[in-house]
C-alpha cells in the first residue's frame, strides 16, 4: 500500500477534512453563491498559477479579463483561460495592456487578482479598492515598508475584500497542523523553529527577452522600469522587489507569526551578494548580477506565553539542497511541514505516547506505513537483547559508541491530503468572502500580512548596520 492509499484509509481523507477546517463549499464543487466577475492584472508566472489554481474550484468565479503590458504574456493567458477554466468564462475573455483603460472600460468587474512585480502592488490595490473592487494581491505586499503600510490604509478607506497570497493560511495541513497540534499542546512548548527555502543556480539565471518581443520604452518608464532586461528580472532590483529573502522567504517567515499569533521582538540578520556578482562562473560566462542579497540568514526572538521562542531562516540560491519546509520543535515533539508532502511528518519524544491521537474517524496523527507494525514480533522489546560478540568494540570505536544521544524519535504524519494546488483553498476563501461580502471570512487579511512584512523587510535594516534589531509595538502598527 502506497503512502496515499494509506492516509486515505487510515485517517481522515483531504477531501473531507479540506470541508471541515476551510469552510469552502466552492472547492467542495458545490454552489456557493453568486458568481463573481474577475479580473487578472499581471500574466507572469505567478499570475498564471493563480489561474491555474483557480481552475479547481468549480463554481463562483467569472473570468472577464486580463491585464498586462506585455502581449507575450497577456495573449496566451486569455487563451488559456478560455480553454483551461472555460467552466469559468462566458464568452471572449478580454484584454488589456493597462489597469487604468481596464478599470475604465469594464466596471462590472468585481474583484481583481494582482501579480505585478512587487512594487505595483500598493498603488494598484489602492486604485482597484478605490474603485470600488474587492482585491487579492499576491505576496510580498509591497518591496517597502511604506508601500506596505499604504496598502492597509486603503484597505481601511475602502469597503471592498482585501486578501493577500500568504497561501499557507487556508492549506488544510497547515491549519491542522497549527490548530490540532501546537495549539492542542502535543508538542509541548516550542522553544525553536527553523524553516529554509534553498534553490540551486540553475533556477536563478537571468530571463532573456524572446525575440521581437519588446516593451515600448514609454510603457515600460510609465510603470518603473528602465529597461526591458530590468522588466525580465525585476526581482533581482530593489527598485522593484525584496529579493529571494522576500520572494522566497516571505511565506514561512509568515508562518512563525501566524502559528504563533505573535510578532517578533527582535532580529539578527547577515548575507550578502556572495554569488550573483556578475563575475565569471565555472563555465567563463558572467554570472548574474543581483543588487538585492542572494542569501539572507536570520534568527527571530518571540516572546510566546510560554517563554521565549527562536527561529531561524536561511534563503539560499546556490543549492537546492533540501529545498524549502519548516520545522517547529518542543519539549514534547516536533513537526515538520512544506507545501511540498516530501514533508509531512510529526515526531514524539521518548516518554509520550500519542497512540490516543490516532483513534476514532477524524485523527490527529497517524503512523506513517513504514512504522505500522502488524506482527507481534514488529512490536518494540520490552527487554534488551544481548549484542553479539562481534559487537563489543573497545578504544576510539567505544568512544563513538558511547556518545550521549537521545533515544530516537517517534515517528507520525500529519492525516491531511491536498489533491488540489497549494494556491486554491486561498483563492477559493477569497472567493467566498466576496460572495459574503465578509472581511472576517479571510484567512490572511491586509493587517496580518502587513505584520509579516515588516518582519521580512525589517532584515534588511540589519543586514545595512551589522546589528542585532529590537522590534517595537509601533513597527506593526498602521496609524
Amino acid at each position: 500500500m502506497d503512502r496515499r492509499s494509506f492516509l486515505r484509509t487510515s485517517a481522515v481523507t483531504g477531501g473531507s477534512l479540506y470541508l471541515a477546517t476551510s469552510k469552502s463549499a466552492i472547492a467542495q464543487g458545490e454552489t456557493a453563491g453568486r458568481k463573481i466577475k474577475c479580473a487578472l492584472v499581471g500574466c507572469g508566472a505567478q499570475g498564471d498559477r493563480l489561474r491555474v489554481a483557480s481552475s479547481k474550484i468549480m463554481s463562483g468565479i467569472q473570468w472577464v479579463a486580463v491585464c498586462d503590458i506585455w502581449k507575450y504574456n497577456r495573449t496566451p493567458t486569455a487563451r488559456r483561460m478560455a480553454y483551461e477554466n472555460k467552466h469559468q468564462v462566458e464568452g471572449p475573455v478580454a484584454e488589456y495592456e493597462t489597469i487604468e483603460e481596464m478599470l475604465e472600460k469594464q466596471p462590472d468587474i468585481e474583484a481583481v487578482f494582482i501579480a505585478t512585480p512587487d512594487h505595483l502592488h500598493a498603488p494598484f490595490s489602492r486604485m482597484c479598492l478605490e474603485k470600488g473592487k474587492s482585491v487579492y494581491c499576491e505576496k510580498m505586499m509591497s518591496n517597502t515598508i511604506e508601500g506596505a503600510r499604504d496598502m492597509v490604509k486603503a484597505g481601511k478607506e475602502n469597503n471592498g475584500i482585501f486578501q493577500i497570497g500568504h497561501q499557507r493560511h487556508s492549506n488544510p495541513r497547515y491549519i491542522h497542523l497549527r490548530e490540532k497540534i501546537i495549539k492542542k499542546g502535543l508538542l509541548g512548548r516550542v522553544t525553536h523553529c527553523y524553516g529554509q527555502w534553498n534553490r540551486g543556480v540553475a533556477a536563478s539565471q537571468p530571463l532573456g527577452i524572446p525575440k521581437n518581443q519588446t516593451i515600448p520604452q514609454e510603457m515600460l518608464t510609465k510603470y518603473g522600469f528602465d529597461s526591458m532586461e530590468q522588466f525580465r528580472n525585476w526581482r533581482w532590483f530593489a527598485k522593484y522587489g525584496g529579493g529571494p529573502i522576500s520572494d522566497l522567504g516571505a511565506h514561512q517567515i509568515d508562518m512563525f507569526n501566524w502559528m504563533y499569533e505573535q510578532t517578533p521582538t527582535s532580529l539578527y540578520a547577515t548575507g550578502g551578494v556572495d554569488y550573483y556578482d556578475g563575475t565569471p562562473g565555472p563555465d567563463g560566462q558572467p554570472k548574474a548580477k543581483f543588487e538585492l542579497p542572494d542569501n539572507v540568514m536570520c534568527l527571530y526572538e518571540y516572546n510566546t506565553p510560554a517563554g521565549i521562542m527562536r527561529a531561524y531562516y536561511q534563503v539560499l540560491t546556490t543549492t537546492g539542497s533540501q529545498g524549502y519546509y519548516e520545522k517547529h520543535m518542543g519539549v514534547s515533539g516536533s513537526a515538520i511541514i512544506s507545501e511540498s508532502p516530501t514533508y509531512n511528518q510529526v515526531y514524539a519524544e521518548p516518554s509520550n505516547d500519542w497512540s490516543q491521537y490516532a483513534s476514532g474517524d477524524n485523527p490527529i496523527l497517524v503512523k506513517a506505513p513504514d512504522n505500522v507494525k502488524n506482527k507481534f514480533w514488529e512490536h518494540p522489546r520490552a527487554w534488551a537483547k544481548p549484542a553479539p560478540k562481534s559487537y563489543n568494540v573497545t578504544g576510539t570505536a567505544k568512544a563513538v559508541a558511547d556518545a550521549r544521544e537521545s533515544k530516537a524519535l517517534d515517528p507520525w504524519e500529519i492525516p491531511v491530503i491536498l489533491d488540489v494546488y497549494p494556491h486554491t483553498p486561498h483563492v477559493a476563501n477569497f472567493i467566498e468572502s466576496v460572495q459574503k461580502k465578509d472581511p472576517a471570512h479571510l484567512t490572511c487579511n491586509v493587517m496580518q500580512a502587513f505584520k509579516s512584512c515588516v518582519t521580512v523587510l525589517k532584515a534588511y535594516e540589519c543586514l545595512k548596520t551589522g546589528q542585532k534589531y529590537n522590534f517595537t509595538p509601533a513597527d506593526f502598527e498602521v496609524a
